[in-house]
């Protein structure tokens, strides 16, 4: 089994060495390893290329396009039976790949879901799931996962990735909330292994964390929610995971609300309300069935409570 591993590069040279230490320290060997510099204007280059004596370590350069166009590029030059996404200023424990490859050499899936460790100032928080160990899981399991949108939390079937032509879209905040939740739609199987293999660092600077774009964040997550929405209504799935999968786009969008100023929200509840994003929300039981009901009268009440 042959593993690829695409990592996309841009302005990280404090945590670069890390990132691809533990991929190249690796018990399972069998890999390589695609660097995507997306235009870094950083050190990040004289580091990558301390590593490309290892034959497994593969360079490629290109003009800045985002972490999208980054990870697109990269998988455009995997030659693996199953590839990887993982982000340049994060790492992977030493045994991950061997941890997969032994699940994979008993049973071949188009997707496998791997835990995660969050790292904040140093210290680590075990990201624990509320499933079976070690199964085959059907997606509406999958969807309440503490990291369920992450590219960087699953491994795929490369020939499954790229028959269906999967890319992230460019230009977007949230392109892991945009693609990977379909993604998992089209996967036959899903395995979940149990096994603490991806290192997440919070680190302040991060796409993520950058308030001063709050604004489009929550325009581009409403973008996709909505693109989305549209997509899976006419998926090929049952019921209860459609309505869940329905549920977890709107809440999505509308929980965007908290990182607004008063401006931005009278904008954004707006948009909402053309959109009617209340009526996807999960109404199984009775706590549902209000919690709608108060989103329906008000956005910004349901953001205050829930």
């Amino acid at each position: 089994m042959k593993f690829s591993i695409v990592i996309p590069v841009y302005n990280v040279e404090d945590y670069i060495e890390k990132c691809l230490n533990s991929i190249k320290i690796q018990t399972y060997s069998n890999f390589e390893a695609i660097i995507v510099n997306d235009g870094s204007p950083d050190n990040s280059e004289k580091i990558i290329k301390k590593y490309l004596k290892d034959k497994r370590f593969k360079y490629y350069k290109k003009k800045n396009g985002g972490l999208s166009d980054a990870r697109n590029y990269g998988v455009k030059f995997a030659t693996g039976d199953y590839l990887l996404f993982v982000d340049s200023d994060d790492y992977i424990d030493e045994f991950l790949l061997e941890k997969i490859n032994e699940k994979l050499e008993k049973e071949q899936v188009d997707v496998i879901k791997f835990n995660v460790i969050d790292v904040i100032d140093d210290k680590l928080y075990k990201q624990t799931e509320k499933i079976e160990e070690s199964k085959i899981v059907k997606l509406e399991d999958i969807i309440y996962f503490n990291y369920f949108e992450p590219a960087w939390s699953f491994c795929y079937s490369l020939n499954f990735y790229k028959n269906n032509n999967f890319k992230f879209e460019v230009g977007r905040y949230h392109e892991d909330y945009g693609l990977i939740p379909l993604i998992l739609c089209k996967a036959k199987s899903i395995y979940y292994l149990n096994y603490f293999g991806y290192y997440y660092i919070k680190r302040e600077g991060s796409i993520v964390n950058d308030s001063t774009k709050a604004e489009k964040r929550a325009n581009d997550a409403l973008f996709f929610s909505i693109k989305n929405i549209e997509i899976i209504k006419n998926l090929d799935v049952d019921l209860k995971t459609k309505s869940y999968l329905l549920s977890f786009y709107a809440n999505g969008s509308i929980n965007k609300l908290k990182l607004l100023n008063s401006l931005q929200k009278k904008k954004y509840v707006k948009k909402l309300k053309e959109n009617k994003m209340y009526q996807y929300l999960l109404s199984i039981n009775y706590k549902q069935k209000i919690k709608k009901l108060i989103c329906k009268i008000s956005y910004n009440l349901y953001i205050k409570l829930f």
